[in-house]
């Protein structure tokens, strides 16, 4: 094992996917990680931003689900098909990840998105999204010259992960992040990639619904074991235990860390 850093005292605060409740992450802070680390976290229900790596361990809710895509196993459906189509006119690439000012205001225009909104200063912008990891790439998307979405990627020998993505809210008719998700997919699938890491899927969270309907996909149950959920036609092949979130007697305690995006 070759992970460089800090384990940090669990993060209670208010979650960030569903109203009035608590969200409980354990955290740690590595500096230097190795690849098959990196695919083992990213097993494990780990996700990142920047250097900053976590996983919800809400006992009383578990509806944070991790969930990732069998990539060889994707086929493009015909609605897919027309939304390449409708975006044939924009240029979407894989670059490695340098930030600046452009992808900084980009990612402020997408926040506006959202109803709870923190300040993140061009620093902490760096730092969440722009870590020197060996494995880090973007995937641009452009309309000409104009920078209209980045999605920030982790790619190793057999997983791809979608780390976070903004774009500019006026493209809403090109579905600037359902096309970057099956552009990923696409070149995951070209690359020889195994599995498509989406983060979290959470029941009744508008910001994260689309990721259940990115079929085939698959599931990791409370135990950490990984099972099919949606076949290529949408059918739900095995039932997934999803919880009941009550809110619980916590009180959320201030500390400094990392932002948490919402979707």
């Amino acid at each position: 094992m070759s992970i460089k850093g800090v384990i940090l005292q669990p993060i209670v605060e208010e979650c960030p996917y569903i109203a009035n409740m608590i969200s409980i992450s354990e955290n740690f802070v590595a500096k230097e990680i190795d690849v098959p680390d990196m695919e083992n976290l990213l097993k494990f229900g780990f996700r990142h931003f920047g250097e900053a790596f976590f996983r919800p361990m809400c006992s009383h809710c578990m509806n944070c689900v991790s969930i990732r895509i069998p990539v060889q196993s994707f086929t493009p459906s015909p609605s897919i098909r027309r939304l390449f189509k409708r975006a044939q006119t924009l240029t979407v690439t894989l670059e490695d990840p340098n930030p600046s000012q452009e992808a900084y205001d980009l990612y402020n225009i997408h926040k506006m998105r959202f109803a709870r909104q923190i300040h993140s200063s061009y620093e902490n912008f760096v730092k969440s999204f722009f870590h020197p990891y060996s494995f880090s790439k973007i995937l641009t998307i452009k309309d000409g010259p104009r920078l209209i979405g980045i999605s920030h990627l982790d790619i190793t020998e057999n997983t791809m992960s979608a780390v976070y993505c903004y774009y500019d809210t006026q493209y809403y008719k090109f579905s600037p992040g359902k096309l970057a998700i099956y552009k990923e997919i696409e070149l995951a699938k070209r690359m020889g990639i195994a599995w498509l890491y989406l983060g979290f899927y959470v029941p009744g969270n508008k910001h994260t619904a689309y990721k259940i309907d990115i079929i085939p996909n698959q599931l990791m149950l409370p135990n950490g074991q990984w099972m099919d959920y949606k076949d290529n036609d949408g059918k739900i092949i095995n039932e997934y235990p999803f919880p009941t979130p009550r809110q619980i007697g916590i009180s959320i305690e201030t500390e400094s860390h990392p932002p948490h995006p919402e979707a």
